[in-house]
């Protein structure tokens, strides 16, 4: 049987595989043996009997994929595919003795259903753990897949042998904050899995620079919609704080300082004005910093901006 072949080349990890002149191979044995099933729309491996994908569109006149994801989003109609999940979620069960050789049926009968690569058997208690956690820190959806993508490059790497797993996991979690630009404190982080927060930077710090990946500088602004969300405040005061944090950052007054500290005392300055009382201790609270953090952030924003403050609201009246 002629090898099956797709357009493009591309590579999943532990999913499908695509060498030389583009011919599907099993992630498992390496055979080009593919077969298909059009009744049940799975391609398998003819010599181990690995399930490769399900749901494979059996019209391959109608149907190109052109990259990875495409390939994945038209050939897999099961379970999402996630790399939260094991094995990313693609089918790895097998088929019944009489869709393939005897040969390839003595094969199945000596190999037990639904094994995991061992690689996915590794890194599957971290993956359960980025899960847990994010669910129990509410955090969404895109950025547990974004933190269990970065686990899954850093095992791949061979990153996180040797190291605590709770570090790395919390690692990946803050890193994939920081890309979604979603307000969330490595303290915070750390604190959640008993750790101390350097132990915790220095992995994340590692990965940062193994993995090459781009994380921008977290904004205060996002930080202060989310102290006012913790603190039931209004919109006025979120809309007021922003825009303290936008003249503090013209100003050059955030220069070095932590998001975070500079986002609670800009709330804090912004319920001063709006005539809502608010405690220093709250907001460090809210904002998971010292009081004294808030207070010495506080002095330096009336030091450099509110005279600015003061003369845009005379103008405005």
């Amino acid at each position: 049987m002629a090898p099956i072949l797709v357009d493009k080349k591309f590579s999943v990890c532990e999913g499908l595989i695509l060498e030389k002149e583009e011919e599907l191979r099993c992630p498992r044995c390496g055979s080009t043996n593919i077969i298909e099933d059009p009744d049940a729309g799975e391609l398998v491996c003819a010599d181990c009997g690995l399930i490769i994908s399900s749901g494979v569109p059996t019209e391959r006149k109608e149907w190109r994929a052109f990259d990875s994801d495409e390939y994945i989003k038209r050939a897999h109609t099961g379970a999402p595919i996630s790399p939260t999940r094991p094995s990313f979620g693609l089918d790895t069960g097998f088929i019944g003795q009489d869709s393939v050789s005897k040969k390839s049926a003595k094969r199945f009968q000596r190999t037990k259903k639904h094994v995991s690569d061992s690689k996915e058997k590794t890194i599957e208690p971290a993956l359960m753990k980025i899960k847990d956690v994010a669910e129990t820190l509410n955090i969404p959806e895109e950025a547990v897949e974004d933190a269990a993508m970065l686990y899954r490059m850093a095992a791949g790497k061979g990153l996180v042998k040797g190291r605590s797993m709770d570090a790395m996991v919390a690692a990946v979690i803050y890193a994939a904050c920081r890309r979604m630009e979603i307000p969330r404190t490595l303290e915070s982080i750390a604190e959640f899995f008993g750790l101390k927060e350097k132990d915790v930077g220095r992995s994340f710090r590692f990965l940062f620079r193994k993995l090459g990946i781009k994380i921008p500088p977290p904004k205060p602004e996002k930080f202060a919609y989310h102290i006012c969300t913790k603190l039931g405040l209004s919109e006025e005061v979120a809309t007021q704080a922003t825009r303290i944090l936008k003249l503090a950052r013209k100003m050059g007054a955030t220069m070095g300082r932590e998001p975070v500290g500079v986002a609670a005392a800009a709330v804090y300055m912004a319920c001063q004005e709006q005539g809502i009382h608010r405690t220093q201790r709250e907001l460090a609270q809210a904002a998971g910093v010292t009081e004294v953090t808030v207070r010495n952030r506080y002095k330096e924003l009336l030091e450099r901006i509110r005279p600015t403050l003061k003369q845009q609201s005379t103008e405005s009246e």
